[in-house]
């Protein structure tokens, strides 16, 4: 699999933009395992050419290291790395890379971390990152009475339907509201496959992808709705790589929601007298290049006041839990989402807005300490509305 980014990981000058960029210290990972370059995306790249070149040989080390990248992307936006000659920018895409690593470190014996077999046990016998029962997934949507064919269908993701059931019956209501009738795959719906393709275990990850699509495909689908940013980024950009384009449009709840306020098909009246802030997933924004609807969703509701954090958009901070990390390292995950609720709490923001239900677990445990809270957007919005949900 690495040889597949041989002219990425060539292509490194080792200038440190990836640690230091233009927004300052750009690397979390490396800021909380002691600065070393094994931690950040010149150092792989060293890694990664000297397997190339035969000097190096995997090892529980470097799968250990390689194993603590988030996925965060920031390296990869930071890069100033050119093509000599065709003069295309941004060459090395970090993420990609180490996810050949890992996927090669896996072949070679070589992990992943103990805490990922656990997960992808419970994936390939249950279909969800939790191991928890296949009936429960679709418990969230019961007496929505949700068809499981349409032109339009509801991606919910693990996450939503089992740890913050809110977040799917949310922006059901919302959509409902607008004017947009949805379809569930209820038990057909599988976990997208995001974090085998980033824990080395392709195989699986193949077979949830190749499963998910064939069961859209059957729904009669033209248009898929996730409110996951992992799920959202799986679909549209990691699915058609791996198996080809798709005969259907992904598209984000944010996405959605900003255009029904466009169009006046819904409107924000219930006052929420809040300052807000707004923190950007990684595979919502440096992944897939969503800023703008999120923060035009969040400035229509009345009465709230909406602030940034200074680190937002492009330079925004990882919450911590990207790339199956808060899985593998706890502690790291958690140190850095402590960070992430410390930077929102000096805004004077009383909620923190998210679009994923996995940042919005991995930051609430650090808010409940500071005082603040953390709410997806599509919770928000419904509360905006004032929809039952």
């Amino acid at each position: 699999m690495l040889d597949k980014y041989k002219k990425m990981a060539f292509g490194c000058s080792r200038c440190g933009m990836c640690i230091v960029g233009e927004a300052g210290y750009i690397c979390p990972i490396q800021q909380h395992t002691g600065g070393f370059d094994q931690y950040a995306a010149r150092g792989r790249n060293q890694i990664a050419k000297a397997i190339l070149n035969g000097e190096l040989d995997y090892s529980e080390e470097l799968m250990e290291s390689t194993f603590t990248c988030l996925g965060c992307n920031s390296c990869h936006e930071q890069c100033t790395r050119m093509d000599p000659l065709t003069g295309e920018k941004n060459i090395i895409d970090e993420t990609k890379l180490t996810n050949a690593l890992r996927v090669d470190l896996v072949k070679a014996g070589f992990g992943p971390p103990e805490a990922l077999k656990s997960v992808d046990a419970g994936v390939q016998s249950k279909h969800n990152v939790f191991g928890e029962p296949v009936e429960k997934r679709n418990k969230w949507a019961e007496g929505l009475d949700l068809p499981k064919q349409g032109d339009t269908v509801y991606f919910a993701g693990c996450y939503a339907s089992y740890r913050n059931t809110k977040i799917p019956k949310a922006t059901v209501a919302v959509l409902k509201a607008g004017g947009v009738d949805v379809a569930y795959l209820g038990e057909d719906e599988w976990c997208c496959g995001v974090p085998q393709l980033a824990d080395g275990n392709i195989g699986l990850a193949e077979e949830l992808i190749q499963h998910n699509v064939e069961a859209l495909k059957a729904s009669g689908v033209k248009k898929v709705i996730t409110s996951c940013a992992g799920c959202f980024h799986a679909l549209k950009t990691e699915y058609p790589e791996i198996i080809g384009k798709l005969p259907f449009e992904i598209v984000h709840s944010s996405e959605v929601i900003a255009e029904l306020i466009d169009n006046e098909k819904i409107s924000l009246n219930t006052k929420i007298e809040k300052t807000l802030t707004y923190h950007d997933p990684c595979h919502l924004g440096r992944h897939e290049n969503v800023y703008e609807q999120p923060r035009k969703v969040l400035n229509a509701v009345k009465g709230a006041t909406f602030v940034e954090m200074p680190r937002n958009k492009a330079n925004a901070w990882c919450c911590g839990g990207g790339s199956v990390v808060s899985t593998a390292f706890p502690e790291i995950s958690n140190e850095i989402a402590a960070g992430r609720v410390a930077e929102a709490k000096e805004t004077t923001a009383e909620t923190i807005v998210s679009t994923c239900p996995s940042c919005e677990n991995g930051l609430n445990a650090a808010a409940r300490k500071s005082k603040i809270e953390v709410i997806d957007l599509s919770v928000l919005v419904a509360n905006a509305m004032s929809l039952q949900i």
